[in-house]
């Protein structure tokens, strides 16, 4: 017999079926009773799907698994929204566990504050095998491109835009359906979790609970190298930023355009940083960075970079102090002319 579904709890797999088991041990052992889980399968691996059939057995009237064959994790989102039961939806990513109180602690602030579009909550941090607490109770930030855009803003100062851990994202399916979901154009991944925050906010208040709800598996060495060259990351930059432009920047109002182009120098100077450790990149680094410096002279950085661009490698900056461990190659289209038009208004 189907119970009473109040809570949709939807956690998108695609491999490593030992991650997806302690994921789905840990969402079924929820003190709240009136919740189903929605294993998606976004093209995964065979042992997942084993594994997720494994749990769609021993817990029937609980557990669904649906297929999404849109490989990315707006998709994957977006469909367990849509298919959820609940007048609620907490998300899961199949490498991160949730505490028993979890779903009760964020549907109780949720269900009494009709002003809140999205709750998220403090996390733990554990080592990549999941045995080893790092840092317990780390609270979400501002981002660095809201603290830039908004800094002016009388709501941002009395209500600022805290953005989450996605595992900790807890809303209302309805809310979720009014701002168009996920903007699955972010795919595979890359910032469509902040533009979802952004549009949450932009409905109401994203509201923070002060404990630590779930625990983030953080990523192996390798995994998070691979993590930081990740060019979709670069490009993603650009979309959101392009979506920022097309609701916040209104060009007669200079304080505005000023603030654009201090966002777009920050990232113009990331970006490049990224690049020139690249395959051929080296040009299209110094086309970024001297863009960054005519966007805003007055951060040190801009002037600092392009000088130790000119010393040997040995002295460049690195993203977050991390060298590639092999190598790495623009894709096709990058050249000097993308350069030219990156982060561009």
């Amino acid at each position: 017999m189907r119970t009473q579904c109040i809570i949709s709890v939807v956690i998108p797999f695609t491999g490593n079926p030992d991650f997806l088991e302690q994921a789905i041990s840990s969402a079924i052992q929820q003190t709240f009773p009136h919740f189903e889980i929605l294993l998606i399968d976004n093209l995964a691996k065979k042992d997942a799907v084993d594994c997720a059939l494994f749990w769609v057995r021993k817990y029937p009237e609980k557990i669904r698994i649906v297929s999404e064959q849109k490989k990315g994790a707006a998709a994957a989102r977006n469909c367990g929204i849509r298919e959820s039961r609940g007048e609620f939806v907490a998300f899961l990513d199949s490498d991160d566990r949730m505490k028993p109180d979890r779903l009760s602690t964020q549907w109780e602030l949720l269900r009494d504050n009709p002003e809140i579009s999205l709750v998220g909550s403090w996390k733990d941090s554990i080592s990549p095998d999941g045995k080893t607490v790092l840092e317990m109770d780390v609270k979400p930030q501002v981002p660095k491109w809201a603290s830039i855009l908004f800094r002016d803003d009388l709501r941002f100062s009395e209500d600022p835009l805290f953005e989450p851990q996605t595992s900790t994202f807890f809303f209302r399916k309805e809310t979720s359906l009014r701002i168009g979901l996920f903007d699955e154009n972010f795919d595979p991944f890359w910032l469509e979790d902040t533009d979802f925050v952004l549009r949450m906010y932009q409905q109401g208040q994203v509201s923070i609970l002060s404990q630590s709800l779930i625990e983030y598996r953080t990523h192996s060495t390798q995994d998070e190298l691979q993590r930081i060259y990740d060019f979709k990351n670069i490009e993603n930059h650009g979309l959101f930023f392009e979506k920022l432009k097309r609701t916040y920047l209104d060009r007669r109002k200079s304080r505005v355009f000023e603030k654009f182009k201090k966002l777009s120098s920050r990232w113009l100077r990331e970006a490049g940083t990224k690049i020139a450790w690249f395959s051929g990149g080296k040009n299209i680094s110094e086309v970024l960075i001297s863009r960054a410096l005519k966007n805003d002279w007055s951060d040190i950085r801009n002037w600092e970079y392009p000088i130790r661009f000119l010393l040997p490698t040995s002295i460049w900056p690195t993203p977050f102090g991390k060298l590639p461990t092999k190598p790495l190659t623009l894709p096709p289209h990058i050249n000097r002319e993308w350069a030219e038009n990156y982060l561009a208004f």
